[in-house]
């Protein structure tokens, strides 16, 4: 127990010579796995969606996952447990500058009838035909390769916004995920 207490007391030393605040680490990764909220009623700004100036991109993740609520146009709102989210400007002109054009949401891992659950639910929310979920859903347990099985991208409008869906199994794995991605010019 000594032994352990002495290797912890070192490492906590050495990343504090290296420059490496554990407790900010620790800090950082909390923050991360907050619950997060987009406003997309109107194109947001690059402040608004957390882009760093002179940045194409912005990405926030958290392996254990955080609430994302995005509210829409037409009145919708929909939450969705992700693992990662992420806006860009790779659309503009000048990305480093150009207002954002994109959000993309990924899902935690998710069980098959969860994945079917939560992505019949978002497809009501958002206007889209879910036939492909059922189709997914038929696909997965009947696909005897153990290979990856991925939806048809469901699309929709939403005012201003063309909105995505994709529901993915990962054969390897079995983790089944849903990946929202909502673009605009």
């Amino acid at each position: 127990m000594r032994l352990f207490a002495g290797l912890a007391a070192w490492v906590v030393v050495g990343l504090a010579i290296q420059g490496c605040d554990p407790s900010v680490n620790s800090r950082e990764t909390s923050e991360r796995c907050e619950p997060k909220s987009y406003d997309l009623t109107q194109p947001p700004s690059r402040e608004e969606l957390g882009m760093e100036p002179g940045r194409s991109f912005m990405d926030v993740s958290c392996d254990e996952g955080f609430t994302v609520t995005l509210t829409l146009p037409d009145d919708a709102v929909v939450s969705v447990t992700a693992r990662g989210v992420s806006a860009d400007s790779y659309s503009t002109a000048n990305p480093e500058t150009g207002s954002p054009t994109t959000v993309d949401v990924h899902s935690v891992a998710v069980g098959v009838d969860e994945a079917v659950q939560l992505a019949t639910g978002l497809a009501e929310s958002l206007g889209i035909d879910a036939k492909p979920v059922q189709n997914w859903q038929h696909e997965v347990g009947t696909d005897a390769s153990g290979g990856n099985v991925d939806s048809l991208f469901m699309r929709s409008r939403l005012g201003y916004l063309t909105a995505e869906m994709q529901v993915q199994h990962l054969g390897v794995s079995g983790n089944n995920y849903l990946h929202l991605i909502f673009t605009w010019r």
